[in-house]
C-alpha cells in the first residue's frame, strides 16, 4: 500500500476511535485520566508525521506513547492499523492480542479490537482464523461496522458473492447509506458465477437485479447481453446501447460485443453510426475513433481510418495503441522499407503501458478496467487516466 493510503487508513481509524471515546472515557479510571496521551509530545509528533505522509516515523512516535501510557488503548488501536498496512502484520497481531488480554476493555472496544485482529489474519492469509474472529466480534457487538466490513471483504476474497451481498446489505442498513452500486456489482458477480455454472435463468435474474439496484453497474449490462447475443442479437445490441447511454465513458468495453451483435442481426453499419455519435458527443474520445478505424480498415477504407487515427493521436498523443493502429494503416496503404517494418513489428510485440487505468481510492494502476480493486478491494473505483492534450488539440 502506498504511504498516502496508509495515512488515509490510519487517520480514519484515529478519527473514529477518538470520536467514540467521549462516551467511554468515564468507564476507565487511571491516575492520569483516560485521555492523558493527548498531552504527550510524541502523540502530537506522531499525528504530524501521519499528516506529512511519513508512516514509519509515526509508528515510532506512537510506540513511545503506548509505552508511556497503558490506558492509551486508542493509540494502540491506531498503531496496529499502521503496522498492518505497513506490512508488519505479525506485530499488528501481537498488539491486538495484547489488547484483548486487558480485562477493562468496554464491549465496543473489544469488538473493534477483534475486528482489527480479524483483518490482521485476513491480510496474513489465515482466512479460517479471520472468519472465526469476525464472528466473535459480531457476537460481542452485532452492529460492529468494522467487523461487518472485514467479513464482507473476506467473503469477496473467497468469491462467496451471496454472503458478501448479504453482509453489505446489512452494512447499508446500519449506515443508512445508498450502497446500490456496490450491491449491484455483487449481484453481477453472482450472475457471472451462475452463467459459468450453466444456470442461465438465475444469471439473468441476477443481472437484472444488479441493474435495478444501479443502472451504472456496467458488467451487468455486459453479462446480460452475453446471454442473448447468439439467439437474440438485436436484444443484446439494445442492452449494450442502453449501457452506453448510462456510462458513455465505458462504451469501449461493449464495442467487441456490439460489432458481433450488429453483424449477427444483419446490420453491421450500425456500429459506424454508433461510433460517429460517440465521437460527436465526446470530441476527445479516442477509443471510439480507434474502434471505428479498425472497422474501416477491415472494410478497406484506409484513408478514412487513417484520418480518424491522426485525430485521435492529436487529442491523446500518450496512447501508444493508437500509434500502432496508425502504423498498421500506413503499412496497408503503401509498402514500407525493411527498417521501418522491423521497427513497427518490434513496437507491436513490446510490452508497453498502453491503457492506463487508476483506482481513485488507492491509486493502484492496471492495464485493464477492473471492477474491484485488487489492492484496496473497493468497487467501481477505476477510471481511465488521461493526460490533457495540448491546447491546439482541443
Amino acid at each position: 500500500m502506498t504511504d498516502t493510503a496508509i495515512v488515509a487508513v490510519a487517520v480514519a481509524a484515529l478519527g473514529g476511535l477518538l470520536a467514540g471515546r467521549a462516551w467511554t472515557r468515564a468507564l476507565r479510571k487511571g491516575p492520569r485520566g483516560a485521555d492523558a496521551f493527548r498531552t504527550s509530545p510524541h502523540f502530537s509528533q506522531g499525528l504530524n508525521y501521519l499528516a506529512a505522509g511519513q508512516p514509519e516515523l509515526a509508528i515510532t512516535e506512537l510506540n513511545k506513547v503506548a509505552r508511556e501510557d497503558e490506558d492509551a488503548v486508542e493509540v494502540r488501536q491506531v498503531l496496529s492499523h499502521l503496522l498492518r498496512e505497513a506490512g508488519q502484520v505479525e506485530r499488528a497481531i501481537q498488539l491486538h492480542q495484547s489488547l484483548l488480554a486487558r480485562p477493562d476493555l468496554t464491549r465496543s472496544e473489544r469488538a473493534y479490537t477483534l475486528a482489527g485482529l480479524g483483518t490482521d489474519f485476513r491480510k496474513a492469509g489465515f482466512l479460517d482464523r479471520a472468519a472465526r474472529v469476525y464472528e466473535e466480534a459480531l457476537a460481542t457487538d452485532p452492529n460492529n461496522i468494522h467487523a461487518l466490513a472485514g467479513q464482507q471483504k473476506l467473503h469477496e476474497e473467497q468469491r462467496q458473492w451471496r454472503d458478501a451481498f448479504d453482509v453489505r446489505a446489512r452494512l447499508a442498513r446500519l449506515r443508512k447509506a445508498d450502497d446500490g452500486l456496490v450491491l449491484g456489482h455483487l449481484q453481477a458477480e453472482m450472475g457471472f458465477a451462475a452463467a459459468r455454472a450453466g444456470q442461465l435463468a438465475a444469471a439473468e435474474t441476477c443481472f437484472k437485479s444488479a441493474l435495478a439496484l444501479d443502472p451504472r453497474v456496467f458488467p451487468a449490462h455486459l453479462g446480460l447481453a452475453d446471454l442473448f447475443i447468439e439467439a437474440e442479437p438485436a436484444r443484446a445490441a439494445a442492452i449494450l446501447e442502453d449501457a452506453i447511454k448510462v456510462a458513455p465513458e465505458r462504451a469501449y468495453l461493449a464495442f467487441g460485443r456490439l460489432v458481433d451483435a450488429y453483424a449477427r442481426s444483419g446490420e453491421p453499419n450500425r456500429f459506424e453510426a454508433l461510433c460517429d455519435r460517440l465521437i460527436r458527443d465526446r470530441p476527445l474520445e479516442w477509443r471510439a475513433r480507434l474502434a471505428l478505424a479498425r472497422h474501416l480498415r477491415s472494410a478497406g477504407r484506409l484513408e478514412e481510418a487513417l484520418g480518424l487515427l491522426l485525430r485521435a493521436v492529436e487529442a491523446n498523443p500518450q496512447v501508444l495503441v493508437v500509434h500502432l493502429e496508425a502504423w498498421r494503416a500506413l503499412r496497408a496503404m503503401s509498402p514500407v522499407g525493411p527498417a521501418t517494418e522491423r521497427y513497427i513489428a518490434t513496437a507491436e510485440e513490446a510490452v508497453f503501458y498502453r491503457d492506463p487505468h487508476v483506482c481513485t481510492t488507492c491509486r493502484y494502476r492496471a492495464d485493464d478496467m477492473l471492477w474491484r480493486c485488487p489492492h484496496c478491494h473497493e468497487w467501481d473505483t477505476f477510471v481511465e487516466e488521461r493526460i490533457s492534450p495540448s491546447p491546439d488539440a482541443r
